[in-house]
């Protein structure tokens, strides 16, 4: 099951929460975006995404109901300790237009370095691990159909 992406591997593909064929599928589907612009408010291929949207959107192919804004896919995931690769890691204080203590960015994660997101930079890998991504991080969910 193993597929290397644009930049490595998508992880651990049999220690997803998802199973390894819904992990597979839901990398193939967000990977098809690797590297295209960020867009505020986007949530299509028409549009390009952003953070919520590319997971809303992703999900959603594999038949999840996700709800529309990093906030509320927080609300609606379950919390988990020991993240695996499919679950989603969520960050506060990323928009300066919100409290700083609210959910404002979403991504997929993938292992304990990288996750799967769009941010100003577009989409692809970041490493939340460190720097500005460590930061502002809020924990990790496990999303349920």
């Amino acid at each position: 099951y193993l597929t290397p992406g644009a930049n490595g591997d998508i992880g651990n593909v049999d220690a997803s929460a998802l199973g390894p064929e819904a992990y597979q599928m839901l990398m193939n589907e967000v990977m098809k975006y690797n590297g295209w612009p960020y867009a505020w408010g986007g949530g299509s291929p028409s549009t390009s995404f952003d953070c919520s949207g590319l997971m809303q959107y992703a999900f959603r192919q594999l038949g999840y109901d996700l709800p529309r804004t990093a906030a509320e896919q927080h609300s609606h995931s379950i919390p988990v300790a020991d993240p695996q690769p499919g679950d989603l890691i969520f960050f506060k204080g990323t928009n300066p237009s919100r409290p700083a203590g609210s959910i404002t960015h979403v991504g997929i994660y993938v292992d304990e370095q990288r996750m799967y997101d769009a941010n100003n930079s577009g989409i692809g890998y970041s490493n939340w691990s460190q720097g500005y991504w460590k930061q502002h991080f809020a924990g990790f969910g496990r999303v349920v159909k």
